[in-house]
């Protein structure tokens, strides 16, 4: 992953910060396009659907609102990363938006999941712990004087995943009550099940490989960036 002695215009330095990536300036680049808009709308759109989905699922018992969330989380989330690509300029408060929808409806959907028994707490208590381990990360990173880290590619494909297996693991909600009937789940059902927890074991891996990636990250910063005096500026030895 890049330092940020390396130039690398992904990094968001903070105030007081030392060291600028190369042409770069203290004002973000402007995020006009229509295609950053779009994004941004597709990212309020996804946050303002997790409580619809967490009242579908553990209120209403409603499986087509429920699977039309889930659906409608992994249809914003790609049409999202394809803007990015397209758009890669000015893109960083429409990432940050990107990142933090998908924080939150993977939370909302893994404790509604989990409420109705079809994620067991061990691996749905994965999900929040890397949450708090990445958050341990902000402190140190604002000593630097640095807001944010790049984005990583892990990440977003670990959101992926686990926006993929929800609905997947959702159709099998019924398995236990099936099977206490002397009932066969279906071969459907049986594939969804095995699918939706392929999906969901890989999200989880990738998501505490990328904490591991930026906790490395961090480190390094720390290693070639001294701490911001009381001032703001940078300590000199």
């Amino acid at each position: 992953m890049p330092n940020r002695r390396s130039g690398d215009p992904r990094l968001q330095p903070g105030r007081g910060s030392r060291y600028r990536p190369q042409g770069s300036s203290d004002r973000p680049v402007p995020s006009t396009s229509s295609g950053h808009r779009i994004g941004k709308l597709l990212s309020i759109l996804r946050l303002l659907y997790a409580p619809v989905m967490l009242w579908a699922v553990m209120i209403a018992e409603d499986d087509t609102i429920a699977l039309a969330a889930f659906g409608l989380a992994i249809l914003t989330d790609l049409l999202d990363s394809w803007l990015t690509r397209k758009h890669p300029r000015g893109r960083g408060s429409g990432e940050l938006l990107d990142v933090a929808a998908n924080t939150v409806f993977i939370l909302a959907a893994t404790l509604a999941l989990w409420q109705i028994e079809v994620i067991p707490w061990p691996i749905a208590l994965l999900v929040p712990l890397r949450l708090i381990g990445l958050l341990a990360l902000v402190p140190p990173l604002r000593g630097r004087g640095v807001r944010t880290l790049p984005v990583h590619l892990l990440g977003k494909v670990a959101a992926f995943c686990l926006l993929v297996s929800f609905p997947l693991l959702y159709l099998t909600h019924d398995i236990p009550g099936m099977i206490d009937l002397g009932q066969q789940p279906s071969l459907p059902t049986q594939l969804a099940q095995a699918f939706g927890w392929a999906f969901a074991l890989w999200g989880i891996v990738l998501l505490w490989w990328s904490l591991v990636l930026y906790a490395q990250e961090v480190r390094r910063l720390m290693a070639t960036t001294p701490p911001l005096d009381k001032k703001g500026g940078p300590t000199r030895a």
